[in-house]
């Protein structure tokens, strides 16, 4: 018989695939008290100001060291965050503000910046945006910190969690994933994430399966309740009895199996069953990433993001740094073919050493090559940085968020006269993504400046179905594998012709759409690496349809 809450199922939101069993640790954040108000009298200003000041200075040192120890860890892109946080830290306006509550209403430092960071954080929360909506997590993260700091607290109840449990939380802040950083965790339960959050990044660099989504989590299970999270399926089991253990076991243990195969036949090539091949690759933004990618037998990399490195500074690099960077990451490489994505900010990504025009709504604003050709000395270096990579590489360069076919000629144009220039013969491929229902549509147009393509669906999809790809509130609208971006995937391979059409984004390790995709015409994948021994097994298994002349 079973015991009181035994076999609870609870569906969810799975943000990173895979399955787990494991004792649950709840992580509830306990700040209590740490900002309440008391009075000052004028002669203590000085010494209040001078506690945010310490604060700061050592706030901001240890923001510095995570950034290094999270980046060694896991990913540039999760270390970018903490470098948007002391530039945040660093603003004057931050100052004064704290600083004229503590002189104006003679209360305490710690209330001041509590009410402060209270108050940025509820402005965050307001916001249409959800891109902007999410930085109030960015806020209260920080004002987190810096309250702590305050307070002497060193060390936190996540820091004591013990290995191989099963983390269960309401959000996962930044600072919460370095502590996270060398423990051995073994799923992730939230009750707030989506995609683009940053318990969601954590996940994918560690490949920990999580569900979020999972309302009131921190309340329904407790602590050492016995867990199965299944990232794959988007649920939980809390307390499975051993009938439900032993299934669940058999499947872990399966796919281990399974798993072990698949690898052992990645770094051969993809085939169909009718004898058709399929270029598998990998999504890369640092030298860790390509190490993965030749390690899982990606036929090599489908889309390098240049912003990460660009993120990760605090001021623009010349070509013969940018050059220096290129050959270090992609040094394991070397002797497959590489697609190098020219700087996609904007929307999400600002620059710390550019101050961009604030946007109400950035992702429908200067993006992507837009950008690139308002900042064209920016957009010259890293051309003539990657015709110098170009000699030692199989380059491919792959311009971003293009949506008419002057962008492509513009690009085309600065190319080919910093080529001449360089005394370059020959330029490398020159590439445009289709992220827009405008570009698949006219692609016809792009084409004659492009020698060939990539289709990103995370974009395309966001584009195509109205939904903000970050929005938890439309997360049923963000359908990548609907009929209404298959079909615009399907008339921009049409029209490419013999143009190659590769694909990189959700979408393109949907093993379910796989059929579709081929069917379609795309004989080209760009995945997170650790998915391309799957998805280059799903092909195998795999017998395609002849395609219609």
């Amino acid at each position: 018989m079973n015991g009181p809450g035994s076999n609870v199922r609870i569906v969810g939101r799975g943000i990173s695939s895979g399955l787990v069993i494991g004792k649950a640790f709840i992580y509830r954040e306990r700040l209590e008290g740490l900002g309440s108000s008391f009075e000052i009298e004028q002669h203590e200003v000085d010494d209040e100001l001078a506690r945010i000041e310490c604060a700061t200075r050592t706030v901001t040192e240890d923001l510095r060291t995570s950034a290094r120890r999270i980046e060694a860890d896991t990913t540039t892109k999760l270390a970018a965050i903490f470098e948007a946080h002391e530039a945040m830290l660093s603003d004057p306006g931050l100052r004064e503000e704290i600083t004229r509550l503590i002189k104006d209403e003679l209360i305490s430092a710690t209330h001041a910046l509590a009410r402060v960071f209270r108050r940025r954080e509820r402005k965050f929360r307001a916001l249409s945006d959800q891109s902007q909506r999410q930085l109030a997590d960015d806020v209260a993260d920080l004002g987190r910190r810096l309250l702590r700091e305050m307070a002497g607290i060193t060390t936190t109840s996540l820091e004591k969690m013990p290995e191989g449990r099963v983390l269960v939380a309401r959000r996962l802040l930044p600072s919460d994933t370095v502590a996270l950083r060398r423990r051995a965790v073994r799923g992730i339960v939230v009750e707030f994430g989506g995609p683009g959050t940053h318990a969601a990044l954590l996940a994918e660099a560690l490949g920990i399966p999580t569900v979020a989504e999972i309302a009131n989590a921190t309340e329904v299970i407790t602590d050492n309740d016995s867990l199965v999270v299944d990232g794959s399926r988007g649920e939980i089991l809390i307390n499975p009895d051993v009938e439900a253990q032993i299934r669940y076991n058999g499947e872990i243990e399966s796919e281990q199996v399974r798993y072990a195969r698949v690898i052992e036949l990645a770094g051969q090539p993809a085939r169909t069953r009718d004898g058709t091949t399929v270029v598998v690759q990998g999504n890369v933004g640092c030298r860790e990433d390509v190490l993965a990618s030749v390690k899982h037998g990606a036929d090599g990399v489908g889309l390098y993001r240049l912003e990460q490195y660009y993120l990760s500074r605090k001021t623009p690099p010349g070509p013969e740094e940018l050059l220096a960077e290129l050959q270090d990451v992609f040094e394991p490489m070397k002797g497959k073919p590489v697609t190098v994505r020219l700087l996609d900010l904007g929307g999400d990504k600002p620059l710390p050493f550019l101050n961009f025009p604030v946007e109400d709504n950035p992702f429908l604003g200067r993006r992507g090559v837009r950008l690139l050709l308002q900042y064209p000395e920016m957009l010259d270096i890293q051309l003539e940085a990657l015709l110098h990579f170009a000699k030692e590489h199989d380059v491919h360069v792959l311009v971003p968020m293009v949506t008419l076919a002057e962008e492509m000629a513009s690009v085309r144009e600065r190319f080919a006269k910093i080529a001449k220039k360089l005394g370059h013969p020959k330029l490398p491929p020159l590439g445009a993504m289709i992220e827009t229902p405008a570009a698949a549509l006219c692609l016809a147009d792009i084409k004659a400046h492009a020698d060939f393509f990539s289709v990103g669906t995370n974009d395309l999809t966001q584009y195509t179905m109205a939904a903000d790809r970050e929005n938890p509130l439309v997360n049923d609208y963000f359908i990548e594998h609907h009929p209404a971006v298959v079909r615009l995937v399907g008339l921009a391979v049409a029209a490419a012709g013999a143009v190659p059409v590769s694909m990189c984004g959700e979408l393109a390790h949907r093993l379910d759409s796989l059929p579709d995709l081929l069917n379609l015409g795309i004989r080209t994948l760009s995945v997170a690496p650790p998915l391309v021994p799957g998805v280059k097994e799903a092909v195998r298994q795999l017998l395609l349809e002849p395609i219609s002349p």
